[in-house]
């Protein structure tokens, strides 16, 4: 991997989205495994649902724009570099979406189940 991956703005946009929800999701488990779950957390599920489904559409954006660039470069002619390049950056978005997502998921999960022990906690 080179540095020219992280020249996009999809790059980022994945990053920045996957690292603001894996840094909600564990604050979060770490407040309910400490005993300090409060019931306005359950206000914030639904928003890290949204930024964990967000976050393979955006890989899918990625993948789109990188094949508009391949084809860009195939109708131009010329070299080959620009349809490897563009070929590349549609793969490279849409493994980073989806790599980013799937330990969201789980992370997310696990966030409900204890979520709902807590609240079957504090309802008795």
């Amino acid at each position: 991997m080179n540095v020219q991956t992280f020249d996009s703005i999809i790059v980022w946009a994945i990053l920045g989205l996957g690292f603001f929800t894996y840094y909600q999701l564990v604050f979060f488990i770490i407040r309910a495994k400490s005993g300090l779950y409060e019931a306005d957390h359950k206000a914030w599920q639904e928003t890290i649902e949204i930024c964990v489904g967000a976050l393979p559409l955006l890989g899918l954006l990625g993948t789109i724009i990188g094949l508009l660039d391949a084809f860009t470069a195939m109708s131009v002619g010329g070299n080959s570099s620009g349809l490897t390049q563009g070929i590349a950056s549609a793969l490279w978005t849409t493994q980073l979406g989806l790599a980013i997502t799937v330990p969201g998921w789980l992370l997310l999960s696990y966030y409900k189940k204890l979520q709902a022990r807590e609240e079957l906690r504090y309802a008795q």
